[in-house]
């Protein structure tokens, strides 16, 4: 009798299975729904490849608040997109293909969200933030080329959307040579509402740099383009630093080459710059740690250094600018670890002291504050009086139960807020305009000693 009562326990089992199977697409359902802890709510987001803690590509998602319906849309390292309501229930989902989802763009209604993926094709979806149906998809393949045989795969890096709806994307795909060094493909595109081109800058041919970024100000009516290419070589097409475009057109209207630093051969920003909301103004920080403040026309106004690379013991360490943004406050920037010159692979004597924070000055350039977290700021999002900061991994100081989680900080004093720890780095964030909803998305990670700390998941936190 206990044989057949075992026997049928195990049939409805395995039915149960494969019923959450097929609802879910997840080999581990029972792990994938929402549940509340005393910080908030978490949602499994599925199985993934975890990464060595120190490695320099790591574990990805994005996120973003939809406002009309207090939704939350989150893409995945599985090439899956979600939107989960405010209490973390499933609403949709879409599996978008096989590739990683890597940035994430609203329309202006809200009721499109644009995602860009890398993959053999570099796919940019529009889908419908309603239902999860397919409107439109543009591969940047046709941009960029692509090569799987080599796995040099196209990627749509950073989407911007204007306040007519119009989409304009960083294509690029990472060359590796025969002789050894390395080159880029790179094009920005812009697109209608509805998908189709308006323009491609460059026209004819794909810029010879590595391009991460892109800003576009309808008040100034362009797009900011900037350059990542750590490495020059003679005979570059496309050496400077930043493009400005004419946002109807795609036609440069002028670019700007930034002096450069020692050790450096190229100022390179990968994260910024950003216009602030009249148009006026761009801010933005380098990878060799300084930040800018400029105007529209390209013209530097001040520029500080957040993180001045120096030498210790015949090493060049410094901690890297990403973000820039001007904000009621003043301007925002952001460094993130200490990284050693040479190879960002090789341990540091010492953690250079303007690493892992955030800076605001006024619109002077006077400084105001530093807040100096415990991990990379990962992604940072505003409210009204607030920055949301998604905090990561620290491989210097490998501290994984101080660091990791998001923070809250007052925008006009650097003061914390709040703090929402978790196990694993968070790697993404967004936060609602009236800073009460919060949303980050954690990464799992195998520590040196072999440990695996924290899950691929999703939060949604409150604050009031």
């Amino acid at each position: 009798m206990k044989i057949v009562k075992g026997g049928i326990a195990l049939v409805v089992l395995f039915f149960t299975w494969c019923f959450l199977f097929w609802i879910t697409g997840d080999r581990t359902p029972w792990q994938f729904f929402s549940h509340k802890n005393t910080e908030g709510v978490e949602v499994y987001l599925g199985d993934i490849p975890i990464q060595n803690y120190d490695r320099m590509g790591f574990t990805r998602g994005v996120v973003r608040y939809v406002a009309k319906n207090n939704s939350w849309i989150v893409g995945t390292e599985r090439g899956e997109l979600f939107c989960f309501d405010g209490k973390g229930k499933q609403v949709w989902k879409r599996s978008l293909g096989i590739g990683k989802l890597v940035t994430i763009a609203l329309s202006k209604k809200e009721d499109l969200v644009y995602v860009g993926e890398q993959s053999p094709t570099g796919q940019l979806f529009a889908v419908d933030s309603n239902t999860g149906d397919m409107v439109w998809k543009y591969a940047a393949k046709a941009l960029v080329g692509a090569d799987p045989g080599s796995r040099s795969y196209p990627s749509v890096v950073h989407i911007a959307v204007d306040n007519e709806d119009n989409v304009y994307i960083t294509a690029y795909r990472y060359l590796l040579n025969q002789d050894g060094s390395r080159g880029y493909n790179g094009k920005i595109c812009s697109f209608s509402r509805d998908g189709a081109v308006n323009w491609q800058f460059p026209e004819k041919e794909v810029m010879d740099t590595w391009v991460n970024w892109c800003d576009v100000s309808n008040s100034a009516g362009e797009v900011v383009v900037a350059t990542s290419a750590y490495e020059t070589r003679p005979g570059m097409k496309y050496p400077k630093t930043m493009y400005f475009l004419n946002m109807k057109t795609g036609k440069l209207r002028h670019s700007l080459s930034l002096p450069v630093v020692v050790p450096f051969e190229n100022t390179v920003m990968r994260g910024s710059p950003n216009y602030s909301s009249d148009g006026k103004y761009l801010a933005g920080s380098s990878s060799d740690g300084r930040a800018f403040f400029l105007n529209s026309g390209g013209e530097v106004l001040w520029t500080r250094e957040l993180s001045l690379p120096q030498q210790v013991e015949g090493a060049w360490l410094n901690a890297s600018g990403r973000d820039g943004f001007v904000v009621p406050e003043g301007v925002v920037f952001t460094t993130i670890n200490t990284f050693n010159r040479e190879n960002w692979q090789l341990p540091t004597p010492v953690l250079h002291p303007g690493n892992n924070s955030l800076f605001l000055f006024d619109f002077m350039g006077n400084f105001k504050y530093k807040y100096k977290a415990d991990g990379t700021m990962e992604e940072i999002a505003f409210a009204k009086g607030i920055v949301a900061c998604a905090i990561g991994r620290n491989v210097r100081t490998h501290d994984y139960k101080l660091a990791h989680g998001a923070i809250l900080i007052k925008l006009s004093d650097g003061s914390l807020l709040k703090r929402f720890p978790t196990e694993g780095p968070v790697q993404a964030i967004d936060i609602s305009q009236d800073g009460k909803h919060i949303g980050g998305i954690e990464a799992p990670a195998v520590t040196p000693e072999g440990k695996v700390i924290g899950a691929y998941r999703f939060h949604i936190w409150q604050y009031e």
